[in-house]
């Protein structure tokens, strides 16, 4: 029997007193990263009592518009239904492009260029598969543009990120989605977002804690502020990753809140103000390692930036359960 919190084999005579975790210590831990997720969950979502007060609210119209039909308010949500179904194929059709929403690699295609970028409507969208190295990401070295990037390496069509750097045309941005595809080879995999310099900037790891067919992994995010940490934060996942597998992360940085989603399932929601613009990057800490094989930023502040539908979010309440494993 394992221990919730690390994993852990327990010990026959800690199995007497507590039979899901191997010390006080990880119980209290795991007590904490779970209320915390939950409170994340109710912020997103809403509380139970908000989802039946919602429910009751819809129940009440809902019978109402039955015992009152109208014929004008049939033909305004016939038109609405219309209006939504035309945004949404103009949307996905700019998908065809340079969108960041097509992996070439999963729909058949191939990239041709290192890096691209494009404005539908006034939205940037960008988007870098490091085909010719990783030039268009700054250091705060500033090496010249034709350098190789310090402690960086390339192999294999996959980049291996170092110290932090950014990507110089996402710099002025605000509120954007960031979507990669990549894999932890060696304990974590890391990005930052809204990155005004290298002194102040958001932070994420997907990390795996231990080896084995199912090892414990963790969302770890945090804030750097005038160059010093701040405010770290570790909870466990709802899903089970594996090492050297390619996973489709996307991340939605709006105003002050940041989802981020693992092929499609939400993993972590938080919000934080301190940093209202700046651009995105990558980093491995000693003893990481991760390969990256493309990168895609698209910009939320126009009409159609908004109009572009949101990948679908899974609730992530299972953080909470004192059973996920």
């Amino acid at each position: 029997m394992a221990c919730l919190f690390c994993r852990r084999k327990i010990g026959p005579l800690r199995r007497f007193a507590d039979a899901n975790f191997c010390s006080a210590e990880h119980r209290k831990k795991y007590r904490a990263n779970s209320a915390r997720a939950l409170r994340e969950a109710e912020d997103l979502y809403g509380s139970d009592e908000e989802w039946n007060e919602q429910w009751q609210v819809y129940r009440q119209k809902s019978s109402s518009s039955h015992s009152q039909p109208s014929t004008s308010q049939s033909s305004i949500v016939v038109v609405l239904l219309a209006a939504a179904f035309l945004i949404f194929a103009i949307t996905r059709g700019r998908g065809d492009g340079n969108g960041p929403s097509r992996d070439p690699d999963r729909d058949g295609g191939s990239s041709s260029s290192s890096s691209g970028s494009s404005r539908s409507g006034g939205a940037v969208q960008m988007r870098e598969s490091f085909s010719t190295g990783s030039s268009n990401w700054a250091s705060k070295w500033e090496a010249p543009p034709d350098a190789k990037a310090v402690d960086w390496s390339s192999q294999g069509g996959y980049v291996r990120p170092g110290k932090l750097r950014v990507w110089t045309q996402s710099q002025s941005l605000s509120n954007y989605d960031m979507e990669f595809v990549g894999h932890i080879e060696k304990k974590s995999m890391d990005w930052a977002f809204r990155a005004a310099d290298f002194k102040n900037y958001y932070a994420s790891k997907l990390t795996l804690h231990n080896s084995g067919p199912m090892p414990n992994t963790a969302m770890v995010r945090y804030a750097v502020i005038d160059g010093k940490e701040r405010d770290r934060v570790e909870v466990p996942l709802p899903i089970r990753l594996e090492a050297n597998r390619d996973y489709h992360v996307q991340v939605s940085v709006h105003g002050g809140r940041f989802l981020t989603s693992i092929d499609g399932q939400l993993v972590s929601s938080w919000s934080d103000k301190r940093i209202s613009r700046g651009g995105v990057g990558l980093f491995a800490d000693a003893g990481e390692s991760a390969g990256y094989k493309w990168v895609s930023v698209s910009e939320k502040s126009s009409f159609w930036g908004r109009a572009t539908p949101e990948p679908s979010f899974m609730p992530a309440l299972l953080f909470a359960s004192p059973l996920a494993q």
